[in-house]
């Protein structure tokens, strides 16, 4: 093992029993009916895609995503992404499994100063009532805001990406408030700390930011059960009946549309731009996330799910 990062990879290198995490796998048919896994790995530096070739019907079964694993094999290229030919994985014994924190990528920013921005914008709305709703909800939660992804495998899927995403939120809403003064920031601050909030009931994630989805939410949903949530929490904190309606708007139409998950578009302009920051938010992540294993002036092998397409990573100096 010669503790090679996966941001270390190149072309034609050889690996012999690196040591990364098994984030996703998955049994997959070649076009002549031949099983193979698809895999992804992670280490702290980034992750790479893997195929293991000529698979047998249950392999899948042997593996345990989120686990470290030692993994051999060579490095390709194709359609200019890099990805694994995986020769041989085995799960790494349990002393190196109470280490996978080590292993995991995180927040370019600490947690610690992340919460401090969360409440220092808290500070800045006016409005007594939504500033209390906003400290009450991150109090309550302020244990696992300090890990919790945003997601369980797309944007800010990281230990600490839920802060990640909601600071860079409110950087860009501070931002856009400079440039249109009609907007009223104690809405458009309070529905971005709250809109993603039930992300933490959403999801069991433990502290290394490795999440799957609890039985909630699987059945119902962030926004949904956001919404239930904040209903209550409203009532605690004192809200209008007005104040609080339009919160619940907020997040039950920052997705935009139902095929998202938003049964209500924005009505008013603050939720309007919760969805748009919320979703410049998430492609800036993508982008950046997909451009990790693509060479400049390449295109990425297949289309980023997220973004539903291929993605260029351009080569401005030519």
């Amino acid at each position: 093992m010669a503790d090679i990062k996966i941001t270390d990879l190149k072309n034609g290198m050889e690996i012999k029993n690196e040591l990364y995490i098994l984030w996703y796998n998955e049994l997959k048919k070649t076009s002549n009916n031949k099983y193979y896994v698809d895999f992804q790995f992670r280490d702290k530096t980034g992750e790479i895609s893997g195929k293991k070739w000529d698979a047998s019907v249950n392999e899948t079964s042997e593996y345990q995503n989120a686990s470290l694993y030692f993994v051999s094999g060579r490095v390709t290229e194709f359609q200019g992404s890099l990805q694994l030919n995986v020769s041989s994985i085995r799960k790494a014994p349990e002393q190196f499994q109470k280490n996978i924190a080590d292993f995991v990528q995180s927040a370019p920013n600490s947690s610690e100063d992340m919460l401090k921005k969360a409440y220092m914008y808290m500070d800045l709305i006016k409005d007594e009532e939504l500033q209390r709703l906003c400290r009450m909800v991150y109090e309550q939660y302020e244990k696992q805001i300090m890990y919790y992804p945003a997601a369980k495998a797309l944007h800010h899927s990281i230990r600490g990406g839920f802060l990640y995403h909601i600071t860079t939120m409110l950087d860009v809403a501070k931002g856009l408030s400079f440039v249109y003064d009609s907007v009223n920031t104690d809405y458009l601050y309070t529905g971005i700390l709250l809109h993603d909030v039930m992300k933490l009931k959403e999801m069991n994630a433990n502290e290394c930011g490795i999440a799957d989805y609890s039985l909630e939410g699987q059945l119902m949903g962030h926004i949904e059960i956001g919404i239930c949530y904040i209903g209550e929490m409203a009532k605690k904190a004192g809200l209008s009946e007005n104040k609080e309606l339009l919160i619940k708007h907020m997040i039950l139409s920052h997705h935009y549309i139902p095929e998202h998950g938003s049964t209500k578009m924005p009505m008013f302009l603050e939720a309007e731009l919760l969805h748009h920051i919320d979703l410049i938010d998430a492609r800036i992540y993508d982008f950046n996330k997909a451009y990790e294993t693509i060479e400049k002036g390449n295109i990425s092998e297949r289309s980023v799910f997220s973004l539903d397409r291929k993605v260029i990573k351009p080569d401005f100096d030519k």
